[in-house]
Protein backbone atom coordinates (compact mmCIF):
# COMPACT_ATOMS: atom_id res chain seq x y z
CA UNK A 1 0.00 0.00 0.00
CA UNK A 2 2.77 2.41 0.96
CA UNK A 3 4.62 1.52 -2.25
CA UNK A 4 1.52 2.31 -4.32
CA UNK A 5 1.15 5.68 -2.61
CA UNK A 6 4.82 6.50 -3.22
CA UNK A 7 4.48 5.52 -6.89
CA UNK A 8 1.37 7.66 -7.25
CA UNK A 9 3.10 10.60 -5.60
CA UNK A 10 6.09 10.18 -7.91
CA UNK A 11 3.88 10.06 -10.99
CA UNK A 12 2.01 13.17 -9.85
CA UNK A 13 5.31 14.95 -9.22
CA UNK A 14 6.59 13.99 -12.64
CA UNK A 15 3.34 15.16 -14.24
CA UNK A 16 3.60 18.44 -12.36
CA UNK A 17 7.16 18.86 -13.60
CA UNK A 18 6.11 18.11 -17.16
CA UNK A 19 3.21 20.55 -16.93
CA UNK A 20 5.44 23.20 -15.39
CA UNK A 21 8.05 22.59 -18.06
CA UNK A 22 5.41 22.88 -20.76
CA UNK A 23 4.14 26.10 -19.22
CA UNK A 24 7.65 27.51 -19.06
CA UNK A 25 8.30 26.41 -22.64
CA UNK A 26 4.98 27.91 -23.75
CA UNK A 27 5.90 31.28 -22.27
CA UNK A 28 9.07 31.29 -24.36
CA UNK A 29 7.27 30.41 -27.58
CA UNK A 30 6.68 32.93 -30.34
CA UNK A 31 3.89 32.40 -32.85
CA UNK A 32 4.72 34.00 -36.20
CA UNK A 33 2.32 34.71 -39.04
CA UNK A 34 2.82 36.81 -42.16
CA UNK A 35 0.98 38.14 -45.16
CA UNK A 36 2.41 39.47 -48.41
CA UNK A 37 1.01 42.14 -50.65
CA UNK A 38 0.23 41.10 -54.24
CA UNK A 39 3.46 41.09 -56.27
CA UNK A 40 1.90 42.81 -59.26
CA UNK A 41 4.46 43.83 -61.88
CA UNK A 42 4.38 47.48 -62.88
CA UNK A 43 5.12 48.98 -66.29
CA UNK A 44 5.88 52.44 -64.91
CA UNK A 45 9.11 54.33 -65.47
CA UNK A 46 11.46 54.03 -62.49
CA UNK A 47 14.43 56.38 -63.11
CA UNK A 48 16.80 54.25 -61.07
CA UNK A 49 20.49 55.23 -60.83
CA UNK A 50 22.95 54.45 -63.65
CA UNK A 51 20.26 53.58 -66.19
CA UNK A 52 18.17 55.21 -68.88
CA UNK A 53 18.44 58.17 -71.21
CA UNK A 54 21.27 60.64 -70.87
CA UNK A 55 21.58 64.26 -71.98
CA UNK A 56 24.77 65.87 -73.31
CA UNK A 57 26.26 69.06 -71.86
CA UNK A 58 29.36 70.60 -73.42
CA UNK A 59 32.00 72.69 -71.67
CA UNK A 60 34.97 74.46 -73.22
CA UNK A 61 37.71 74.29 -70.61
CA UNK A 62 39.87 77.33 -71.20
CA UNK A 63 41.08 80.36 -69.32
CA UNK A 64 38.50 82.47 -71.15
CA UNK A 65 35.55 80.20 -70.33
CA UNK A 66 32.83 81.17 -67.90
CA UNK A 67 29.91 78.88 -67.09
CA UNK A 68 26.62 79.68 -65.42
CA UNK A 69 26.09 76.64 -63.18
CA UNK A 70 23.13 77.96 -61.22
CA UNK A 71 20.49 76.17 -63.29
CA UNK A 72 21.83 72.62 -63.10
CA UNK A 73 19.65 71.60 -60.16
CA UNK A 74 16.55 72.95 -61.92
CA UNK A 75 16.97 70.92 -65.11
CA UNK A 76 13.78 69.09 -66.02
CA UNK A 77 15.42 65.66 -66.09
CA UNK A 78 16.18 65.68 -62.37
CA UNK A 79 18.34 62.82 -61.12
CA UNK A 80 19.79 60.47 -63.72
CA UNK A 81 22.60 60.19 -66.22
CA UNK A 82 24.33 63.11 -67.91
CA UNK A 83 27.21 63.04 -70.40
CA UNK A 84 29.60 65.93 -69.82
CA UNK A 85 32.02 66.71 -72.65
CA UNK A 86 35.09 68.80 -71.79
CA UNK A 87 37.05 70.31 -74.65
CA UNK A 88 40.76 70.74 -73.87
CA UNK A 89 41.80 72.12 -77.27
CA UNK A 90 42.90 75.38 -75.68
CA UNK A 91 45.68 73.47 -73.92
CA UNK A 92 46.93 71.41 -76.87
CA UNK A 93 50.40 72.88 -76.42
CA UNK A 94 50.87 72.40 -72.69
CA UNK A 95 49.39 71.70 -69.26
CA UNK A 96 45.81 72.53 -68.29
CA UNK A 97 45.79 75.79 -66.31
CA UNK A 98 44.85 75.94 -62.65
CA UNK A 99 41.88 78.16 -63.47
CA UNK A 100 40.55 75.59 -65.93
CA UNK A 101 41.00 72.79 -63.38
CA UNK A 102 39.16 74.90 -60.82
CA UNK A 103 36.34 75.37 -63.33
CA UNK A 104 36.23 71.61 -63.88
CA UNK A 105 35.94 71.11 -60.12
CA UNK A 106 33.09 73.63 -59.85
CA UNK A 107 31.22 71.96 -62.71
CA UNK A 108 31.49 68.50 -61.17
CA UNK A 109 30.50 69.80 -57.74
CA UNK A 110 27.37 71.39 -59.19
CA UNK A 111 26.34 68.20 -60.94
CA UNK A 112 27.08 66.18 -57.81
CA UNK A 113 24.77 68.44 -55.81
CA UNK A 114 22.04 67.77 -58.37
CA UNK A 115 22.25 64.03 -57.67
CA UNK A 116 23.29 63.12 -61.20
CA UNK A 117 25.46 60.20 -62.28
CA UNK A 118 28.05 61.39 -64.77
CA UNK A 119 29.57 60.02 -67.94
CA UNK A 120 32.70 62.06 -68.68
CA UNK A 121 34.41 62.57 -72.03
CA UNK A 122 37.54 64.67 -72.54
CA UNK A 123 38.36 65.64 -76.12
CA UNK A 124 40.10 68.21 -78.28
CA UNK A 125 37.69 68.30 -81.22
CA UNK A 126 33.95 68.86 -81.75
CA UNK A 127 34.18 69.28 -85.53
CA UNK A 128 35.60 66.04 -86.88
CA UNK A 129 39.13 67.45 -87.20
CA UNK A 130 41.09 65.62 -84.51
CA UNK A 131 44.32 65.62 -86.53
CA UNK A 132 44.35 69.41 -86.58
CA UNK A 133 43.34 70.02 -82.98
CA UNK A 134 44.94 67.31 -80.86
CA UNK A 135 48.29 67.91 -79.10
CA UNK A 136 51.35 67.23 -81.20
CA UNK A 137 52.93 65.12 -78.45
CA UNK A 138 51.51 62.11 -76.62
CA UNK A 139 53.12 63.31 -73.39
CA UNK A 140 50.81 66.35 -73.39
CA UNK A 141 47.74 64.09 -73.41
CA UNK A 142 49.21 61.94 -70.65
CA UNK A 143 49.77 65.06 -68.59
CA UNK A 144 46.17 66.18 -69.16
CA UNK A 145 44.99 62.76 -67.97
CA UNK A 146 46.97 63.12 -64.77
CA UNK A 147 45.74 66.67 -64.12
CA UNK A 148 42.06 66.01 -64.77
CA UNK A 149 42.15 62.73 -62.84
CA UNK A 150 43.12 64.62 -59.70
CA UNK A 151 39.81 66.47 -59.99
CA UNK A 152 37.67 63.51 -61.09
CA UNK A 153 38.91 61.40 -58.20
CA UNK A 154 37.24 63.79 -55.76
CA UNK A 155 33.85 62.70 -57.10
CA UNK A 156 33.78 58.88 -57.30
CA UNK A 157 30.21 58.94 -55.96
CA UNK A 158 28.89 60.60 -59.12
CA UNK A 159 31.53 60.06 -61.83
CA UNK A 160 30.40 56.74 -63.29
CA UNK A 161 32.23 56.29 -66.62
CA UNK A 162 35.07 58.00 -68.47
CA UNK A 163 34.49 57.53 -72.20
CA UNK A 164 37.41 57.34 -74.59
CA UNK A 165 41.10 58.07 -74.25
CA UNK A 166 40.92 61.85 -74.91
CA UNK A 167 41.63 61.20 -78.61
CA UNK A 168 39.81 61.18 -81.91
CA UNK A 169 37.16 63.24 -83.63
CA UNK A 170 34.42 64.01 -81.11
CA UNK A 171 36.48 61.99 -78.64
CA UNK A 172 35.39 58.77 -80.35
CA UNK A 173 38.88 57.25 -80.78
CA UNK A 174 39.02 57.48 -84.59
CA UNK A 175 40.64 59.96 -86.98
CA UNK A 176 43.55 60.46 -84.60
CA UNK A 177 47.30 60.06 -85.05
CA UNK A 178 47.24 58.29 -81.68
CA UNK A 179 44.66 55.65 -82.69
CA UNK A 180 47.37 53.01 -83.08
CA UNK A 181 48.12 50.01 -80.92
CA UNK A 182 51.14 51.34 -79.06
CA UNK A 183 49.76 54.79 -78.23
CA UNK A 184 46.32 53.53 -77.21
CA UNK A 185 47.86 50.97 -74.85
CA UNK A 186 49.99 53.72 -73.32
CA UNK A 187 46.99 56.02 -72.90
CA UNK A 188 44.70 53.32 -71.49
CA UNK A 189 47.24 52.06 -68.98
CA UNK A 190 47.97 55.59 -67.80
CA UNK A 191 44.29 56.49 -67.45
CA UNK A 192 43.76 53.27 -65.52
CA UNK A 193 46.65 54.15 -63.21
CA UNK A 194 45.67 57.74 -62.38
CA UNK A 195 41.87 57.43 -62.00
CA UNK A 196 39.87 56.05 -59.09
CA UNK A 197 39.37 52.29 -59.66
CA UNK A 198 35.63 52.53 -58.94
CA UNK A 199 35.13 54.61 -62.10
CA UNK A 200 34.55 52.63 -65.30
CA UNK A 201 36.53 53.39 -68.43
CA UNK A 202 35.03 52.95 -71.90
CA UNK A 203 36.33 52.36 -75.40
CA UNK A 204 34.54 52.66 -78.70
CA UNK A 205 34.67 49.12 -80.14
CA UNK A 206 35.00 45.49 -79.02
CA UNK A 207 38.20 45.31 -81.09
CA UNK A 208 39.70 48.10 -79.00
CA UNK A 209 38.59 46.33 -75.83
CA UNK A 210 40.42 43.15 -76.85
CA UNK A 211 43.50 45.11 -77.84
CA UNK A 212 43.71 47.04 -74.57
CA UNK A 213 42.68 44.12 -72.37
CA UNK A 214 45.19 41.89 -74.15
CA UNK A 215 42.63 39.12 -74.46
CA UNK A 216 40.45 37.50 -77.10
CA UNK A 217 38.08 36.33 -74.41
CA UNK A 218 35.48 38.51 -72.67
CA UNK A 219 35.22 38.81 -68.92
CA UNK A 220 33.85 35.96 -66.84
CA UNK A 221 32.29 35.92 -63.40
CA UNK A 222 35.71 35.09 -61.96
CA UNK A 223 37.55 37.93 -63.69
CA UNK A 224 34.82 40.58 -63.33
CA UNK A 225 35.46 43.42 -60.87
CA UNK A 226 38.93 42.13 -59.99
CA UNK A 227 40.51 45.58 -60.27
CA UNK A 228 42.32 44.95 -63.54
CA UNK A 229 42.20 47.29 -66.52
CA UNK A 230 40.12 44.72 -68.41
CA UNK A 231 37.51 44.62 -65.63
CA UNK A 232 37.13 48.43 -65.79
CA UNK A 233 36.91 48.68 -69.57
CA UNK A 234 33.37 49.08 -70.86
CA UNK A 235 31.99 50.03 -74.28
CA UNK A 236 30.29 53.05 -75.81
CA UNK A 237 28.84 52.71 -79.30
CA UNK A 238 27.88 55.97 -81.00
CA UNK A 239 27.02 54.10 -84.20
CA UNK A 240 24.64 51.65 -82.54
CA UNK A 241 22.43 49.78 -85.03
CA UNK A 242 23.31 52.38 -87.69
CA UNK A 243 24.20 49.76 -90.32
CA UNK A 244 25.24 46.14 -90.64
CA UNK A 245 28.61 47.15 -89.21
CA UNK A 246 27.34 49.81 -86.79
CA UNK A 247 29.23 52.37 -88.89
CA UNK A 248 32.53 50.44 -88.93
CA UNK A 249 32.26 49.24 -85.35
CA UNK A 250 32.21 45.69 -86.75
CA UNK A 251 33.73 44.09 -89.83
CA UNK A 252 31.84 43.12 -92.95
CA UNK A 253 30.32 39.63 -92.75
CA UNK A 254 32.90 38.14 -95.10
CA UNK A 255 35.89 39.71 -93.38
CA UNK A 256 38.45 37.69 -91.46
CA UNK A 257 40.16 39.39 -88.48
CA UNK A 258 43.46 40.83 -89.68
CA UNK A 259 45.09 40.56 -86.26
CA UNK A 260 44.63 38.26 -83.25
CA UNK A 261 42.46 40.87 -81.52
CA UNK A 262 40.99 42.19 -84.75
CA UNK A 263 37.52 43.34 -85.73
CA UNK A 264 34.92 40.59 -86.18
CA UNK A 265 31.65 40.50 -88.09
CA UNK A 266 28.37 41.66 -86.61
CA UNK A 267 27.17 38.27 -85.42
CA UNK A 268 30.42 37.47 -83.64
CA UNK A 269 30.78 40.94 -82.10
CA UNK A 270 27.22 40.86 -80.75
CA UNK A 271 27.95 37.45 -79.22
CA UNK A 272 31.16 38.85 -77.69
CA UNK A 273 29.25 41.78 -76.17
CA UNK A 274 26.61 39.47 -74.80
CA UNK A 275 29.28 37.92 -72.58
CA UNK A 276 31.47 40.96 -71.92
CA UNK A 277 28.67 43.41 -71.10
CA UNK A 278 27.23 41.15 -68.45
CA UNK A 279 29.95 42.73 -66.28
CA UNK A 280 30.69 46.19 -67.75
CA UNK A 281 28.32 48.93 -68.95
CA UNK A 282 27.34 49.37 -72.60
CA UNK A 283 25.61 52.39 -74.09
CA UNK A 284 25.71 55.09 -76.74
CA UNK A 285 23.59 56.43 -79.57
CA UNK A 286 21.07 54.70 -81.85
CA UNK A 287 21.60 56.28 -85.28
CA UNK A 288 20.33 56.38 -88.89
CA UNK A 289 16.85 55.00 -89.52
CA UNK A 290 17.32 51.56 -91.11
CA UNK A 291 16.07 47.98 -90.60
CA UNK A 292 18.70 47.22 -87.95
CA UNK A 293 17.00 49.64 -85.56
CA UNK A 294 13.39 48.77 -86.37
CA UNK A 295 11.70 48.19 -83.02
CA UNK A 296 11.69 44.33 -82.93
CA UNK A 297 15.32 44.19 -84.09
CA UNK A 298 16.31 46.97 -81.71
CA UNK A 299 15.00 45.33 -78.56
CA UNK A 300 16.72 42.08 -79.51
CA UNK A 301 20.06 43.88 -80.00
CA UNK A 302 19.71 46.05 -76.90
CA UNK A 303 18.89 43.03 -74.76
CA UNK A 304 21.63 40.80 -76.20
CA UNK A 305 24.30 43.48 -75.76
CA UNK A 306 22.99 44.52 -72.32
CA UNK A 307 22.60 48.22 -73.09
CA UNK A 308 21.95 50.35 -70.01
CA UNK A 309 22.11 53.92 -71.32
CA UNK A 310 21.25 55.79 -74.55
CA UNK A 311 21.32 59.36 -75.85
CA UNK A 312 17.89 60.91 -75.37
CA UNK A 313 18.27 63.32 -78.29
CA UNK A 314 19.92 61.34 -81.08
CA UNK A 315 19.01 60.06 -83.57
CA UNK A 316 15.55 61.77 -83.71
CA UNK A 317 14.46 59.68 -86.69
CA UNK A 318 15.15 56.45 -84.82
CA UNK A 319 13.54 57.63 -81.60
CA UNK A 320 10.40 58.78 -83.43
CA UNK A 321 10.23 55.41 -85.17
CA UNK A 322 10.25 53.67 -81.79
CA UNK A 323 7.52 55.98 -80.51
CA UNK A 324 5.36 55.00 -83.45
CA UNK A 325 5.88 51.28 -82.83
CA UNK A 326 3.94 49.18 -80.32
CA UNK A 327 4.97 46.34 -78.03
CA UNK A 328 2.78 43.31 -78.76
CA UNK A 329 4.05 40.88 -76.15
CA UNK A 330 2.19 39.71 -73.08
CA UNK A 331 2.29 41.30 -69.67
CA UNK A 332 1.96 44.86 -68.37
CA UNK A 333 3.80 46.36 -71.37
CA UNK A 334 1.31 45.13 -73.97
CA UNK A 335 0.33 48.05 -76.22
CA UNK A 336 3.07 50.37 -74.90
CA UNK A 337 4.94 52.37 -77.53
CA UNK A 338 8.42 51.15 -78.38
CA UNK A 339 10.28 54.16 -77.00
CA UNK A 340 8.67 53.77 -73.58
CA UNK A 341 9.24 50.01 -73.61
CA UNK A 342 12.95 50.53 -74.28
CA UNK A 343 13.05 53.26 -71.62
CA UNK A 344 11.82 50.85 -68.99
CA UNK A 345 14.30 48.14 -69.87
CA UNK A 346 17.55 50.08 -70.22
CA UNK A 347 19.77 48.71 -67.46
CA UNK A 348 18.50 46.55 -64.60
CA UNK A 349 14.82 46.29 -63.61
CA UNK A 350 13.97 44.31 -60.48
CA UNK A 351 10.51 42.78 -60.05
CA UNK A 352 9.52 41.27 -56.69
CA UNK A 353 7.95 37.91 -57.50
CA UNK A 354 7.31 36.51 -54.02
CA UNK A 355 7.69 37.03 -50.28
CA UNK A 356 7.81 34.01 -48.02
CA UNK A 357 8.31 33.44 -44.33
CA UNK A 358 8.52 29.63 -44.16
CA UNK A 359 6.73 27.92 -41.29
CA UNK A 360 8.48 28.83 -38.06
CA UNK A 361 7.92 26.41 -35.20
CA UNK A 362 6.84 28.32 -32.05
CA UNK A 363 9.79 27.09 -29.98
CA UNK A 364 12.37 28.02 -32.62
CA UNK A 365 14.17 31.26 -31.86
CA UNK A 366 15.12 32.13 -35.45
CA UNK A 367 12.84 33.08 -38.30
CA UNK A 368 13.60 33.32 -42.01
CA UNK A 369 12.34 35.71 -44.66
CA UNK A 370 12.84 34.92 -48.35
CA UNK A 371 12.28 37.34 -51.21
CA UNK A 372 12.47 36.32 -54.87
CA UNK A 373 13.37 39.03 -57.38
CA UNK A 374 13.59 38.81 -61.16
CA UNK A 375 15.75 41.09 -63.28
CA UNK A 376 13.68 41.92 -66.38
CA UNK A 377 16.00 44.67 -67.68
CA UNK A 378 18.54 44.56 -70.48
CA UNK A 379 21.52 44.50 -68.11
CA UNK A 380 22.66 44.01 -64.56
CA UNK A 381 23.69 46.78 -62.20
CA UNK A 382 27.41 47.47 -62.40
CA UNK A 383 27.70 48.85 -58.90
CA UNK A 384 26.62 46.76 -55.94
CA UNK A 385 23.55 47.94 -54.03
CA UNK A 386 22.67 47.57 -50.36
CA UNK A 387 19.57 45.39 -49.90
CA UNK A 388 17.61 44.88 -46.70
CA UNK A 389 14.22 44.06 -45.23
CA UNK A 390 12.89 46.67 -42.83
CA UNK A 391 10.53 45.63 -40.01
CA UNK A 392 8.49 48.53 -38.68
CA UNK A 393 6.31 48.15 -35.58
CA UNK A 394 2.94 49.57 -36.55
CA UNK A 395 2.27 50.81 -33.00
CA UNK A 396 5.59 52.23 -31.89
CA UNK A 397 7.08 53.11 -35.28
CA UNK A 398 10.36 51.51 -34.30
CA UNK A 399 12.25 49.99 -37.22
CA UNK A 400 14.68 47.09 -37.52
CA UNK A 401 16.91 46.48 -40.55
CA UNK A 402 17.71 42.95 -41.69
CA UNK A 403 20.46 42.82 -44.34
CA UNK A 404 20.00 40.73 -47.47
CA UNK A 405 23.42 39.43 -48.38
CA UNK A 406 23.96 39.64 -52.14
CA UNK A 407 26.06 41.32 -54.81
CA UNK A 408 23.63 42.84 -57.30
CA UNK A 409 26.41 43.17 -59.89
CA UNK A 410 25.99 39.45 -60.57
CA UNK A 411 22.17 39.57 -60.77
CA UNK A 412 22.04 39.01 -64.52
CA UNK A 413 19.10 39.90 -66.77
CA UNK A 414 16.52 37.18 -67.28
CA UNK A 415 17.36 35.46 -63.99
CA UNK A 416 15.71 35.20 -60.59
CA UNK A 417 17.47 35.77 -57.29
CA UNK A 418 16.37 34.42 -53.92
CA UNK A 419 17.38 36.76 -51.08
CA UNK A 420 17.31 35.41 -47.53
CA UNK A 421 17.58 37.00 -44.12
CA UNK A 422 16.99 35.74 -40.61
CA UNK A 423 15.75 37.35 -37.42
CA UNK A 424 15.69 36.32 -33.75
CA UNK A 425 12.06 36.14 -32.75
CA UNK A 426 12.69 36.87 -29.07
CA UNK A 427 14.39 40.18 -29.85
CA UNK A 428 11.11 41.66 -31.04
CA UNK A 429 8.19 42.75 -28.92
CA UNK A 430 4.77 41.34 -29.64
CA UNK A 431 2.85 43.15 -32.32
CA UNK A 432 2.43 43.67 -36.04
CA UNK A 433 5.30 44.77 -38.22
CA UNK A 434 5.11 46.20 -41.72
CA UNK A 435 7.71 44.68 -44.02
CA UNK A 436 9.60 46.83 -46.50
CA UNK A 437 12.12 45.99 -49.19
CA UNK A 438 14.86 48.63 -49.22
CA UNK A 439 17.46 48.79 -51.99
CA UNK A 440 19.93 51.68 -51.95
CA UNK A 441 22.97 52.70 -53.96
CA UNK A 442 25.65 53.31 -51.30
CA UNK A 443 27.67 55.60 -53.58
CA UNK A 444 24.91 58.14 -54.20
CA UNK A 445 22.47 57.30 -51.42
CA UNK A 446 19.72 57.04 -54.03
CA UNK A 447 16.92 54.48 -53.66
CA UNK A 448 16.40 51.68 -56.19
CA UNK A 449 12.72 51.10 -56.83
CA UNK A 450 11.37 47.67 -57.78
CA UNK A 451 9.05 47.37 -60.77
CA UNK A 452 5.96 46.54 -58.72
CA UNK A 453 2.70 48.31 -58.07
CA UNK A 454 2.96 50.27 -54.85
CA UNK A 455 4.69 53.27 -53.36
CA UNK A 456 8.21 53.92 -52.17
CA UNK A 457 8.38 55.37 -48.64
CA UNK A 458 11.28 56.54 -46.52
CA UNK A 459 11.36 53.04 -45.02
CA UNK A 460 11.43 51.31 -48.40
CA UNK A 461 8.89 49.56 -50.59
CA UNK A 462 5.98 48.02 -48.63
CA UNK A 463 5.78 44.28 -49.37
CA UNK A 464 3.76 42.74 -46.52
CA UNK A 465 3.40 42.37 -42.76
CA UNK A 466 4.57 40.08 -39.95
CA UNK A 467 2.77 39.32 -36.70
CA UNK A 468 4.60 38.14 -33.56
CA UNK A 469 2.66 36.78 -30.59
CA UNK A 470 3.22 34.66 -27.50
CA UNK A 471 -0.13 32.95 -27.98
CA UNK A 472 -1.45 30.95 -30.93
CA UNK A 473 -4.70 32.97 -30.90
CA UNK A 474 -2.88 36.30 -31.02
CA UNK A 475 -1.90 38.98 -28.56
CA UNK A 476 -3.91 39.60 -25.42
CA UNK A 477 -4.58 43.31 -24.98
Amino acid sequence: MKTRKKLTALILALCACVIAGCLILFTTCRFISYSSLPCAESARELRNPYTGWYQIYKYDLSDASACDLTGIQDLEHGAGLALLEFNLQGFANGPVSESALTLLDHILKSWQAAGRQLIIRFLYDWDGNALEKEPGELTVILGHMTQTAEVLNRYPDCVYIIQGLFIGSWGEMHGSRYANTSDMITLAEHLNEVTDPSIFLAVRTPEQWRLLAGSNEPLTEDSAYDGSLASRLSLFNDGMMGSSTDLNTYAEDSSVPATPYGMRNRKDELAFQNLLCAYVPNGGEAVIDNPYNDFPAAIETLANTHVSYLNEAYDPAVLEKWKAASYTGDGPYHGMNGFDYISRHLGYRYVLRSLECPGILPWKKEGKITLTLENTGFSTSFRSFDCSVILKNTQTGRTHSLPLICDTRFFLPGTQLALNTTFHTHEYSEGTYDLYLKITDPATGLPVLPANEGALTEDGFLIGSLKISRYPWGNIS
